[in-house]
């Protein structure tokens, strides 16, 4: 946009300097005015942000929860089966013993 605004202040008869200027002050408007329009997007994207990584948390401490509480019971369903075989292997020795 610059280039255009430019040559046509120029075909206009305007001094190069001073149409250089008027295309910096348009700029310079255009940028405070985009940066004004998306300051209330920021913001809510940084909302959103924080509301998205709390519940991130939230899960992962759940899952966390979760995953001990299964590694517990695997544990305990192992020393239940070593305590079977203890138990079928005695059975079976006294068994043969007895006869």
């Amino acid at each position: 946009m610059q280039v255009t605004l430019f040559q046509a202040l120029i075909s206009a008869n305007i001094a190069e300097d001073v149409a250089a200027r008027a295309v910096a002050a348009v700029e310079e408007h255009i940028d405070m005015t985009v940066g004004d329009a998306i300051k209330p997007l920021q913001a809510e994207m940084s909302a959103l942000r924080t509301t998205v990584d709390a519940k991130l948390g939230t899960m992962e401490a759940k899952l966390e929860a979760g995953l001990k509480g299964m590694q517990t019971s695997i544990d305990g369903l192992k020393w239940f089966l070593i305590l079977q075989g203890t138990a079928l292997v005695g059975i079976a020795s006294y068994v043969q013993l007895v006869k």
